[in-house]
């Protein structure tokens, strides 16, 4: 599905009828749902007036709400004056004040479509859903929505919602069609025991359709292609543990839609599953009877597991060697065959079927099975063969996975991997070509031998590989994942040089910058970042290159300079969600440089923005939260989005420290005490977090804390050459010890 999202199809997500409330009169409000804060909806402007108590002070929640409703009113009057971009700015500003006002949430909706903001859009209604009980149609859409997106949780939630608002109701076609839905995501989501309650309700309803007005058309959208369809409920029963419930959905599928080894391979794992094994084991010796092919590996590791439950394991390997000599074009038995013999001590026999298979059937884990063996005998000619063989047909070592890791770290089998393919280059062997020479270099850096690398990778670009820009983006990302940016630079210089990509195509601009900067070459970086903003000028990722590179490079001024450049060149573009995730980047970035500089109201501004837009960003709640905490100001409203963000990840430290200080600016020092703590356990503590949990432990009189606590800060800081931080700790230990 594309990233963009058509006006229309959004009106129809969230539930307007017709296309004229789409396209609205100039001068109108588009028409959305009362749920979402139409003509009908209640404004929190319509509260009832309160008498004035001038005997109780305002407290901070007080003053939240008087600037939600100034905000709130100020939206409406930009709005009525189709002043909307002002319009939405100060709602989502409103409901920073007030989060749990569904009232605001559904204000922000149609003036966010009205923009063509549509993503923004979705993230409030769904913000509005989850405060209040919202139509279920309209719960339906959304979840439909994010399950095209991929979000399928939040979908699931929906559909949830959705479903128990109904609970009273008697079910009707349309819950028959949401249980179908979320059986299939409980399905993909692997919640089996979910996935099969739902598809029993739904084989329910099928079975008694006139209860539901179900009828065959309805049943066709519901079973789409009823055979898999069938198959998969089948699936969920199983893994549910309701083998009785499998085998009538199976049946159904035989029925439908027959393919009758897989149907038998089912009967026997439904057996299985019902500790029949020797049922199960008739099952199989039946389906082994004529030739099958779309069944894979699974109806033979069915065998394995029936023969051990019923304690014959040692007649497995017999009854494969029967089973492929009556089909020796079977090529998955043959797969399964060679692992059985690796595992039974039985090398020989294992290599030459898989030499064999490979030749009909190449496969990632034939040949991962066939290296395995290979380096356990420490066969290297073969295994470079092998390994340059995969490399070819895959790409690197990505067939390999965590066997390459395990390989790399084999410091044997690597200085034997290495001798050998040196040897061969030396020989001139013809067979040691491309792939080989590639798998060497990916292993060598890998195992951080990184001249061997280097070595390596010139030997297959001399072997002139059809794709050579391949070979220097995995040396180069390979260098600069190692944090070794002068190398990565010089590869990357070299792909340039060498025109590997056509003119136009700057990746390798982008990433030299990147590496340049790294190594403190700093106008050098800003020229590459410039000349790939050049020549792809209409991406934001490319044009925002050398802003980065300005505020990696402390250059704060010009970074500032230039990361507003690109906000005003590209913040009118909503549509592409790269470009808004760019700008996110941006004004988060910007934040961190007005800290630098003193400037805490406009970095606190920039956070604001970036929230207004991504309402859920858990590291802008964190920010600003304790810029909040830092000024002592707005305490309560910090701690909020401080825990929001630590509820959303409990293990990051950063949070746990920010969580710890607001709390403590709210004189709740024990409770600050035990965040700081945990925060002070990580791996890596730094000085902040010590300098606070030192300000905590003294607030609860543990002085020999507290100083142990600001003496670790105290080497922290020094360490870093921070003077200013140093001083003001150095200072309270002087203090403590009078």
């Amino acid at each position: 599905m594309s990233h963009r999202f058509s006006a229309i199809r959004l009106w129809l997500v969230l539930g307007v009828v017709g296309l004229g409330s789409a396209i609205a009169l100039k001068g109108s409000s588009p028409i959305v749902p009362r749920c979402l804060g139409g003509d009908a909806a209640p404004s929190i402007l319509d509260d009832k007036p309160e008498p004035l108590t001038p005997q109780r002070p305002r407290t901070e929640a007080d003053l939240d709400r008087v600037e939600a409703l100034s905000l709130f009113a100020a939206g409406r009057m930009h709005e009525r004056q189709e002043e909307y971009v002002e319009a939405l700015r100060c709602y989502q500003r409103a409901m920073r004040y007030d989060p749990q006002s569904s009232t605001i949430a559904r204000a922000i909706i149609p003036v966010a479509v009205r923009l063509k903001r549509y993503n923004e859009a979705i993230r409030y209604a769904l913000k509005a859903i989850e405060m209040e009980d919202a139509d279920p149609l309209l719960l339906r859409r959304l979840g439909g929505y994010l399950t095209e997106k991929g979000d399928w949780p939040r979908a699931m939630a929906l559909f949830e919602k959705a479903l128990a608002t109904r609970a009273a109701a008697k079910e009707t076609a349309s819950d028959i069609l949401l249980r179908m839905e979320m059986g299939r995501l409980y399905h993909l989501t692997e919640k089996y025991q979910e996935a099969a309650d739902s598809f029993a309700r739904v084989l329910h309803a099928i079975d008694h359709a006139e209860e539901f007005a179900l009828d065959e058309s309805l049943k066709k959208v519901l079973l789409g292609n009823a055979g898999p369809t069938y198959r998969m409920m089948g699936e969920c029963f199983l893994a549910a543990g309701r083998p009785e419930e499998a085998l009538a959905a199976f049946q159904k599928a035989e029925k439908v839609a027959p393919r009758r080894a897989m149907h038998q391979w089912n009967l026997a794992r439904v057996h299985a599953k019902a500790d029949r094994p020797t049922e199960a084991l008739a099952v199989l010796e039946t389906l082994f009877v004529e030739p099958f092919a779309d069944e894979g590996l699974a109806p033979y590791e069915t065998l394995a597991e029936v023969l051990g439950s019923l304690g014959r394991k040692d007649e497995l390997l017999g009854r494969l060697e029967k089973l492929r000599a009556d089909n020796p074009d079977h090529t998955p038995l043959g797969y399964f065959l060679a692992q059985r013999y690796c595992e039974a001590g039985q090398p020989e026999k294992a290599e030459a079927l898989y030499l064999e298979l490979l030749k009909k059937q190449p496969t990632s884990a034939g040949y991962r099975g066939l290296v395995a063996m290979y380096r356990k005998s420490r066969r290297f000619d073969a295994l470079l063969a092998a390994m340059g063989e995969v490399v070819e047909k895959v790409g690197v070592l990505e067939a390999f996975g965590a066997d390459a890791c395990s390989l790399a770290g084999d410091a044997e089998a690597m200085r034997g991997i290495i001798e050998t393919a040196r040897d061969k280059i030396k020989s001139a062997s013809g067979k040691f070509g491309y792939g080989s020479r590639l798998a060497v270099a990916m292993l060598a850096l890998e195992a951080k031998q990184y001249e061997t690398a280097g070595e390596f990778f010139d030997r297959t670009l001399d072997a002139e590989p059809k794709q050579p820009a391949e070979v220097f983006m995995a040396w180069g990302l390979g260098l600069l994942m190692e944090e070794r940016a002068a190398e990565a630079a010089r590869v990357f210089q070299r792909a340039i040089d060498e025109h590997v990509l056509p003119e136009s195509n700057p990746v390798f601009h982008f990433y030299l910058a990147g590496a340049l900067v790294l190594c403190g070459q700093t106008d050098d970086a800003l020229a590459a970042a410039r000349t790939a903003a050049e020549k792809n000028k209409d991406s934001a990722r490319y044009r925002g290159r050398a802003a980065w590179v300005l505020y990696y490079a402390q250059r704060n001024d010009e970074a500032i300079k230039a990361y507003r450049e690109l906000i005003d060149e590209f913040d009118a573009d909503h549509a592409s969600l790269e470009t808004r995730e760019v700008l996110r980047e941006a004004r988060l970035a910007l934040s961190n440089l007005c800290v630098l500089q003193g400037d805490e109201p406009q970095a606190e501004e920039w956070l604001e923005q970036v929230l207004d837009e991504f309402p859920d960003d858990v590291g802008a709640m964190n920010d600003l939260g304790y810029l909040w905490a830092e000024r002592n100001k707005h305490l309560g409203r910090a701690r909020r989005l401080i825990q929001q963000a630590v509820d959303a990840e409990p293990d990051n430290m950063a949070y746990r420290d920010s969580l710890g200080w607001v709390l403590y600016r709210l004189g709740r020092y024990t409770e600050a005490v035990a965040e700081l703590e945990k925060a002070a356990a990580a791996e890596k503590v730094d000085g902040v977090v010590l300098d606070h949990l030192g300000d905590a432990y003294l607030k609860v009189n543990r002085r020999d804390k507290a100083a142990e606590a600001w003496r670790q800060a105290v080497e922290w800081f020094r360490k870093k050459n921070d003077a200013e931080k140093l001083g003001t700790v150095e200072k309270k230990l002087l203090e403590i010890a009078k």
